[in-house]
């Protein structure tokens, strides 16, 4: 088996008011020649027929954001629609505590919709770079992320092929399922630091086990479709030494 291959690693909201009198004489001239219907303001407040205020529109509010911004009974915000000053736009949902419970975005190309609460436990659907992603989180760190293929690995061309990491450390894998372009099913373990120590595979028939220090196989154990056992023991350049059970193939 190739040694590349036998180390498929598995893979997881307003714009700011134009300011100064220059300013905005020049947005009245532009808005008047809209037509006599058009409202210039910079907050417009929605009240029921009691006077509560039930939504603000604002050109910038105290976050910084152009929202159409929703209360609930007790006046805290239960849905905010809006802009971020870079142009991005955000939709939020909290529950009447105020957390956020459901939030959508674009940035860029990458979109991305999380539901639950970030501090807490919560899932997050999105396209990152063309790739879809699902990750699962808890107290907001990632603990399983599922994805098509980020092509993070060009030599073991991951391109669309699923990918499942189960997260220990930070950002770490310890855990790696996957089934390459070939349908080559693989389980990869990672050491406390992402790197992988030990992977198995079936790959054209063979069965394989490799066992690593982490930057190449030092041990692989491998059953092929005929029932032939093989053992190999590689250096820390990644050259075979000495195999038991077969001859090596050229």
């Amino acid at each position: 088996m190739d040694g590349q291959r036998g180390w498929m690693i598995g893979a997881m909201l307003g714009a700011s008011l134009v300011g100064g009198a220059a300013s905005n004489v020049l947005l009245t001239t532009r808005l008047a020649a809209q037509g006599g219907d058009v409202v210039t303001a910079s907050q417009v407040n929605l009240v029921d027929g009691s006077g509560r205020l039930t939504a603000v529109l604002s050109g910038s509010d105290e976050r910084g954001l152009t929202a159409l911004t929703f209360y609930g009974p007790d006046r805290s915000v239960r849905a905010v629609l809006g802009v971020e000053s870079d142009g991005t736009p955000a939709l939020r949902f909290a529950d009447p505590a105020g957390a956020v419970q459901l939030s959508a975005t674009v940035r860029g190309s990458d979109a991305s919709v999380t539901v639950g609460d970030e501090a807490a436990r919560s899932a997050v659907f999105g396209s990152l770079g063309g790739t879809p992603v699902l990750g699962l989180s808890h107290d907001g760190r990632a603990r399983l992320q599922l994805e098509l293929g980020t092509g993070g690995q060009p030599s073991l061309n991951l391109q669309g092929e699923p990918t499942l990491n189960l997260l220990g450390a930070p950002g770490q894998r310890a855990i790696g399922l996957s089934v390459d372009a070939d349908g080559a099913p693989f389980l990869s373990l990672y050491d406390p630091s992402g790197a992988p120590r030990l992977v198995m595979g079936a790959v054209q028939g063979t069965a394989v086990m490799n066992l690593g220090d982490g930057t190449r196989p030092r041990l692989v154990l491998g059953v092929t479709d005929q029932g032939e056992g093989t053992l190999g023991f590689y250096d820390a350049e990644g050259t075979l030494v000495r195999l038991e059970g077969a001859e090596p193939s050229p």
